[in-house]
């Protein structure tokens, strides 16, 4: 009996303490998209093209012809 009553008493102090931890969460609402953290003209792209560094590429031909069956 003690042990049950242990356990609500521990499971009431956790649920004040994680409570009032998520309370503490809902101060910034929920936004669509990234566009109220950017800076207007920040950053300026020059170039339109991807450069992969350190990549290597091993190419084999293909072999165009038909496997016949033995």
């Amino acid at each position: 009996m003690g042990f049950l009553i242990s356990l609500v008493i521990g499971l009431i102090v956790a649920g004040v303490v994680v409570g009032s931890m998520v309370s503490k969460l809902k101060t910034v609402h929920m936004q669509k998209g990234a566009a109220a953290y950017t800076v207007h003209n920040s950053m300026n792209l020059t170039v339109n093209r991807d450069v992969f560094l350190g990549k290597k590429v091993e190419k084999t031909p293909r072999n165009t012809q038909t496997q016949q069956k033995r």
